[in-house]
């Protein structure tokens, strides 16, 4: 009897240990579970965080690969937000070596897209195939500071599909532009080469008429540059009337100024804190993208003078040619432009006619019967 007792006592014992085993592991399993799920949700909201908006567009879209024996080569679009100017942008093609800026404008329209997506589709699509089609949601428009439409495309909040011919640059036409959620942070942030060494562009420049190395001008980051005596640099804002400009040194020891357009835009006042007002003129020439110049020594031109020959590349994808010396200027040229996805470029001018480059950074330039006789130069990028 005390057996069969005993043999029972270690049974039940037996089972309540099984029992207490069985609901420890329930207990792991579902603390488990619940940490799954909690990670799980985690990535959830991380991945929300970082989802593209296409109503919040701020922020910097790359399109950028390694090229051998010059290492990353950025290409890039910066959406701004709301300025005082309107909603700015900057595309810098080549690390920055083209440059274009303006306003831009999003709106919920469906835009057809055809572009390559990646360097590798671009490289390997040698009978134009490779090109992704499709249809977003949303339009992308580009416009220069003085309001002419420089083209659109469509935008999805995670790519703008830029198969725009305006806002394009050598090695990166008709492609995708990626946005880059770490913005500065990321690989292509910090450097002269990306998003670092983004160019102050022209949205006014005005010059004095007596001397015009005396200049004052505002660039698209609201950052400003005032040459009217010693050179002064710090930020400027639009005030509410639309034509007065207040610009705030960095420096505390550098001297304030006010700069008021005029209605009709041709013309400005400038006025130091403390100062005498002065009148400016304001420059109306298109903002240059990219430069090619050379000096041509005067054994090479009829003048017998040393002269400088350069081109203006504009972000409209026109041309001009000049010669100058001694603060005296004469255009020789005029044309349009074109990028290629190889690095080349390739002009067309009026009396010159075509010439390409094999590369970005230089081009063999001609033309005939200009004041200073024949012209025959390399022009390098500057």
């Amino acid at each position: 009897m005390k057996a069969k007792k005993l043999l029972a006592m270690l049974c039940c014992g037996a089972l309540a240990l099984s029992v207490l085993a069985g609901c420890g592991g329930s207990g792991d399993d579902k603390k488990g579970e619940t940490q799954k799920q909690e990670t799980e949700k985690e990535d959830e909201k991380k991945e929300e965080a970082t989802k593209a908006d296409p109503s919040d567009p701020v922020g910097y879209y790359q399109f950028s690969y390694e090229v051998e024996g010059n290492g990353l080569w950025v290409n890039y679009i910066h959406l701004y937000d709301e300025t005082s100017i309107g909603k700015v942008f900057y595309a810098g093609y080549a690390s920055n070596q083209i440059a274009i800026a303006g306003t831009y404008e999003i709106e919920e329209k469906s835009c057809d897209y055809k572009v390559h997506m990646t360097r590798e589709d671009v490289l390997d699509d040698k009978e134009g195939k490779n090109k992704k089609e499709g249809t977003a949601d949303y339009t992308i428009t580009f416009y220069s500071f003085d309001g002419v439409e420089l083209g659109s495309c469509a935008y999805d909040g995670e790519y703008i599909y830029n198969d725009t011919e305006t806002i394009s640059g050598t090695g990166a036409e008709q492609v995708a532009f990626l946005r880059d959620v770490e913005g500065l942070d990321s690989k292509y942030g910090q450097a002269s080469s990306g998003y670092g060494g983004e160019k102050g562009m022209p949205y006014v420049k005005a010059y004095s008429e007596a001397d015009e190395t005396c200049t004052v001008t505002l660039n698209h980051d609201s950052t400003y540059s005032d040459m009217m005596e010693m050179e002064v640099v710090g930020t400027w804002a639009k005030e509410a009337d639309g034509v007065t400009y207040t610009l705030t040194p960095d420096s505390e020891s550098d001297t304030a100024a006010v700069l008021v357009v005029s209605e009709d835009g041709m013309s400005a006042t400038y006025t130091p804190d403390g100062g005498e007002a002065a009148e400016l003129k304001i420059d109306k020439k298109k903002p240059v993208a990219f430069k090619y110049a050379a000096v041509i020594a005067g054994a090479d031109n009829t003048l017998g003078m040393d002269i400088d020959c350069w081109i203006n590349c504009y972000s409209d994808k026109t041309c001009e040619a000049f010669i100058g010396t001694h603060g005296v200027e004469m255009a020789i040229d005029a044309g349009t432009y074109e990028n290629s996805t190889d690095g080349a470029i390739t002009f067309h001018f009026e009396k010159g006619g075509d010439m390409s480059s094999d590369n970005i950074d230089e081009i063999a330039f001609t033309c005939a019967g200009t004041p200073a006789g024949d012209i025959g130069a390399t022009l390098t990028r500057e």
